[in-house]
């Protein structure tokens, strides 16, 4: 499945516009056929996220593609969550695996690749990778999430926080009726900023990328690990 959400030029911050500015993400799997003209396009990829009892962030890879022939036909394979999430992958020129119990996934065959946080049983989810860097490890015992380099990793119980993301911050769960919720780490529109949302606290589902909380918190999209809960399903982009 593809939804066309940007198709004219883009503005990145940090790694620019890619030829003509196109851009299509792949939410679930499908195949995208090289347009008339084009023959490289630069790619990311988010494996899922965990939902196992100890979640694993999904990983990240990063390429770009030249020498592409017009009309041709690529896989692009989107994983879903699971206990051993799917790995998601644009034919075989780059992927990236799912979290799993206790195991962040890992990006390969890109010019960047990297990790998805670990985690500890019924504790923290870890954080989605990115282009930034690993993702944060989910919170051990009774301690804070730890903060990622892309999404951060779930905390535990009350009163502690939420991994950072490397643009969001972790939620902090206080009592059952005041929290402070992590924030996406969007500073604008740009594809730079995806999967660098905080990690929610204890009872908090993760955002943009971040691991769940303790006490069946969602991983956040993409990738993010959940605490025995749903994890964040993985996401392909291709520019060109």
């Amino acid at each position: 499945m593809t939804i066309p959400l940007i198709t004219s030029t883009i503005s990145n911050p940090f790694t620019g516009t890619f030829i003509n500015g196109v851009v299509v993400p792949y939410l679930s799997s499908g195949t995208f056929v090289v347009p008339s003209g084009v023959d490289s396009v630069r790619v990311r990829v988010w494996g899922a996220g965990s939902n196992a009892n100890g979640s694993g962030g999904g990983g990240f890879t990063m390429r770009t593609i030249t020498a592409l022939v017009s009309g041709a036909s690529i896989v692009v394979t989107v994983g879903t969550t699971a206990a051993i999430a799917g790995t998601s992958s644009f034919g075989s020129y780059c992927s990236a695996t799912g979290g799993q119990n206790g195991i962040g996934g890992a990006g390969t065959g890109g010019d960047i690749n990297t990790q998805g946080g670990a985690s500890s049983p019924s504790l923290g989810g870890g954080g989605v990778a990115g282009m930034w860097g690993n993702g944060g490890n989910g919170a051990a015992s009774v301690n804070n999430g730890v903060p990622g380099n892309a999404g951060g990793g779930g905390g535990t119980t009350a009163g502690l926080w939420g991994g950072n993301g490397i643009f969001g911050n972790g939620g902090q769960y206080q009592s059952s009726t005041v929290s402070m919720f992590p924030t996406t780490g969007f500073v604008s529109a740009s594809i730079d900023f995806i999967g660098t949302g905080g990690g929610g606290a204890n009872q908090m589902s993760g955002i943009n990328g971040g691991g769940g909380g303790q006490s069946s918190g969602f991983g956040g999209f993409p990738g993010g690990g959940g605490v025995s809960s749903s994890g964040g399903k993985g996401l392909v982009i291709v520019e060109y």
